[in-house]
């Protein structure tokens, strides 16, 4: 080497220590300079109710747990401080700060509480479907679409709608940080509530013969009942049919049903006549009774015309009656025993004869024309005497 290049040699590395001596003075131990201004360093308090990671612009960021405290150091300068955590696979920023260190001195950072909280509602129904949040709407949801939808922390009452009709409905305390899961399905089943505004207990038969009782003014409810036409039959506690119903039992809807009144009451005919008779209801023979027999009979609501004969062709008893809808009535009729015609004078004027005794003597028997035996329309538990 000439002593015409050693000047050229000396510039070249007093160039190169230029260079290096910058980057040098702060290649210390974990960040520590070996030379130059001392770092800062940043203390950072956790707050927020959850695990988070915090890191310094160009640094790994560090877990910190809830409540902990942790040193970070930096180079004097302006740096910034980011708090993250993870929720639902998605990195969710807490806070951020912008923060100036000065050589040697700390600055404090507190993460405040996280108020925003999160749920993921699954739609796994076959329906466009809409979120209603404490009675406000909320997200719109394809069929089979899963949405996380963020909200204030606390207790939330939650729904899915479609169609106008509620899903699913359900009430959730809803914590930051926690990762809660929301499913809703179409139900594979509806509720049915029946009301029995009737003045008597009645009693609804399913299509499985099953038997439910319903006190007066009452109301059941058959829940959980498979989708499609629900049949079932109201009648009276005796047995006689009222109102029948195939109600459309729909996907976690609540269908009603009310009870209509019966259109049938009943009559109960009670002949106290020698002999047998025969009962007409608007001119249709009704009933056939024996001597002393009895029938209940069950017909339209409303007003009909009786007429009863005996086995002779004598009316026996002839009026009108009114059937109503829940208290039955009885018509008491005839006489226990045959009755004789008396002449002016007080004597029977056919001597010994009596009609038991010589049925088929029709002359007699027209001799007795105009001593029909009346009867009378009393409530059930009343008696009624010849008149």
């Amino acid at each position: 080497m000439t002593k015409r290049m050693l000047p050229t040699l000396l510039a070249t590395l007093v160039a190169m220590f230029a260079l290096v001596a910058p980057s040098a003075a702060y290649a210390g131990h974990r960040g520590q300079p070996s030379y130059g201004p001392p770092p800062g360093r940043v203390l950072v308090t956790n707050q927020s109710g959850g695990t988070v990671n915090v890191a310094l612009s160009g640094q790994q960021s560090r877990a910190l747990s809830s409540w902990q405290t942790a040193e970070l150091l930096a180079a004097p300068g302006d740096t910034t401080l980011r708090a993250t955590y993870l929720q639902f696979g998605v990195v969710r920023t807490l806070q951020t700060a912008r923060l100036v260190v000065n050589p040697g001195r700390t600055v404090g950072v507190t993460l405040s509480p996280e108020k925003t909280a999160r749920v993921q509602v699954v739609n796994q129904s076959d329906r466009y479907a809409q979120l209603v949040v404490d009675g406000q709407l909320g997200a719109a949801f394809n069929p089979g679409e899963a949405k996380v939808v963020p909200m204030p922390a606390g207790r939330h009452d939650l729904a899915l709608t479609a169609d106008g009709r509620t899903l699913s409905r359900t009430r959730m305390d809803l914590r930051p940080f926690e990762e809660p899961r929301w499913l809703v399905d179409v139900p594979r089943a509806g509720t049915l509530v029946v009301t029995n505004p009737l003045p008597i207990a009645i009693e609804l038969v399913c299509a499985k013969g099953l038997v439910r009782s319903v006190p007066a003014y009452g109301q059941t409810t058959y829940a959980t009942l498979p989708l499609g036409g629900f049949h079932l039959t109201a009648r009276r506690t005796s047995g006689e049919f009222i109102d029948g119903e195939t109600a459309d039992i729909r996907a976690g809807a609540t269908t009603g049903w009310r009870v209509d009144a019966p259109r049938t009451g009943f009559v109960t005919f009670d002949s106290a006549h020698w002999l047998g008779t025969e009962v007409r209801l608007d001119g249709r023979l009704m009933v056939t009774l024996a001597p002393d027999g009895a029938h209940r009979t069950e017909t339209l609501v409303g007003w009909h015309e009786v007429e009863v004969r005996d086995d002779r062709g004598r009316v026996v008893h002839q009026g009108w009656v009114e059937v109503k809808p829940f208290d039955a009535v009885r018509v008491d009729f005839g006489a226990p025993s045959h009755q004789r015609a008396y002449s002016d004078n007080g004597h029977d004027s056919r001597g010994d004869r009596d009609d038991r005794r010589d049925p088929d003597d029709h002359d007699d028997h027209d001799d007795h024309r105009g001593h029909d035996h009346d009867g009378a329309v009393v409530a059930e538990g009343e008696s009624c005497g010849m008149h």
